[in-house]
Formats: C-alpha cells, sequence, structure tokens
C-alpha cells in the first residue's frame, strides 16, 4: 500500500527557503481562490526548476512495493505532493475523480500506462508514454492510469491536485 508522509511546518518551510520556485507555486496557489485548469498549472510546472538536493533532504522514499506520497502543503484548493518511487515500484491503476492533477518530472523517467475500461469493466491498456526530468504530464478527471518506474534509478515527481485527492477508483487490469 502506498506510504504517505505529511511534511511538518518547519519541515515544509524549510524546505520553501531553499527552493524558490516551489516557494513561489505555494505562494501562487494560496493566492487564488479557484480551481486553476490543467494547462495553467502545466504552464506554472514546465517552467519550475527544482532544488534536487533540497528537496531530497525533506522527502523519503517506502522500500515496500508501493510508492510514497510526501504532502509537501494541502488546502481545501489543492495539494502539492511529491511522489517517489523506487526501481519497480507503481500505483494502482486509478482515476482522479472530482480532480486535476498535473506533475512535473524532477528525476528519473516516469511511464505512464493509459488504460481504457472493457465490458467486465476491466482495465486494458491502450497506449505508454515517458517522461523524462522537466516534462510536465496532466490527467483530467476521466483519466484511468497507473504511473511506474520502469527503470533501475528512482523517480520523484512533483504533484499538484485541484481540489485536492479525495475520491479515486481503483481498477482491476483485465
Amino acid at each position: 500500500m502506498v506510504a504517505v508522509v505529511t511534511l511538518d511546518e518547519d519541515s515544509r518551510n524549510s524546505l520553501l527557503d531553499c527552493c524558490q520556485n516551489l516557494a513561489n507555486m505555494v505562494d501562487w496557489l494560496d493566492s487564488i481562490d479557484r480551481r486553476p485548469g490543467l494547462s495553467e498549472l502545466g504552464i506554472r510546472l514546465e517552467s519550475m526548476q527544482i532544488n534536487l538536493e533540497a528537496l531530497k533532504n525533506h522527502i523519503g522514499y517506502t522500500e515496500e512495493r508501493s510508492y510514497q506520497r510526501n504532502i509537501i502543503k494541502k488546502t481545501e484548493h489543492y495539494e502539492m505532493v511529491a511522489i517517489t518511487w523506487r526501481a519497480g515500484q507503481d500505483t494502482p491503476i486509478h482515476d482522479h475523480k472530482g480532480s486535476d492533477c498535473a506533475f512535473l518530472i524532477v528525476e528519473g523517467t516516469s511511464t505512464e500506462t493509459i488504460y481504457e475500461l472493457n465490458e467486465d469493466n476491466r482495465a486494458v491498456p491502450s497506449h505508454v508514454r515517458h517522461y523524462a526530468p522537466g516534462e510536465v504530464c496532466a490527467a483530467d478527471e476521466p483519466d484511468i492510469h497507473r504511473i511506474s518506474n520502469d527503470t533501475d534509478g528512482d523517480l520523484i515527481n512533483l504533484h499538484v491536485y485541484t481540489p485536492p485527492l479525495s475520491g479515486f477508483e481503483i481498477y482491476d487490469a483485465a
């Protein structure tokens, strides 16, 4: 199962002090009282340079089969999460019911497998995309996908969910 760690206020402030671009994103997200669109989030994430060393000093990994969600900040309007995967780890096949999600690949190669449901309501892969560091992926509410680390190295993605991820469905593979 997924490991979830929420940064305490001191850790978050320390991280934001070291990562001005993260701090700027948090300031922008805090300043708006609406749900930003995926294109707006994507543009902001594409231009972000992340202090990788500082980020790594404030987040962690799980050694289990799954992955780790490092919650940087969560409000009623958004959730910013650094998600980490070791080699071979992946998410379950899922959707983002009620939330949009855009994420920046910070380190490693992120593999996104998109699924469609068959007549038995089982997930069938329809296509696979690979994202390199600096690239952004955006998932609309109806998208069904799995994110995985299919490499030998570590993977870090910076996710922004609007509103925070609260409901999602897990799907069985066909």
